[in-house]
């Protein structure tokens, strides 16, 4: 006798998993594609897309210790670019790669909705949507995603404050001279 129990329509089937297994692979495929065409990191600089991303994290995570005035805050955002770009060429080959990649998950669209559920770019994005969007990294029930915060604000952090021309923003008067 056949058993009809294995016959269930709701009983997965080889053909039913297949065809799962393939639109899986396929969306991860597009996503990895779209993350490389867009990445963060090429031949050691910043792109266009990644340096989007990096002023608009700056923003969140610095901003309120930039100045005002626009002409002088652009100055400061565009000074902190050039240094992260030699903070970052110093890196190990690996480190580069990997941050590249984060860079590009949240340069696209459709990864950079998933991640933060920002539906902007983030040079359109207002101080309050780059503030969401890092706060829902930051809770984040993913350790992934919560992960991918803690690398982003390390290196903003880590590139802003080294930079001594940044120290008098914060209050920092410098190392006592001895």
């Amino acid at each position: 006798m056949v058993d009809r129990a294995i016959d269930h329509p709701l009983t997965p089937k080889r053909r039913w998993f297949l065809k799962t297994a393939l639109a899986i692979g396929a969306l991860g495929a597009s996503l990895g594609g779209l993350t490389y065409w867009k990445r963060g990191i090429s031949d050691g600089k910043l792109t266009e897309s990644g340096r989007d991303v990096m002023r608009g994290l700056a923003i969140g995570f610095v901003g309120p210790m930039l100045p005002k005035d626009p002409t002088e805050r652009n100055a400061i955002l565009e000074g902190h670019l050039a240094h992260l770009e030699v903070f970052l060429s110093g890196l190990p080959n690996v480190l580069q790669i990997e941050i590249g990649a984060i860079l590009g998950l949240l340069g696209n669209l459709a990864t950079r909705k998933m991640l933060t559920g920002l539906g902007s770019s983030w040079g359109e994005a207002t101080e309050a949507d780059i503030a969401a969007a890092i706060e829902t990294m930051r809770m984040n029930p993913l350790p992934t995603t919560r992960l991918t915060y803690q690398v982003v604000r390390g290196v903003t952090c880590m590139a802003f404050f080294s930079n001594s021309d940044h120290w008098k923003l914060t209050g920092y008067p410098g190392p006592i001279a001895l």
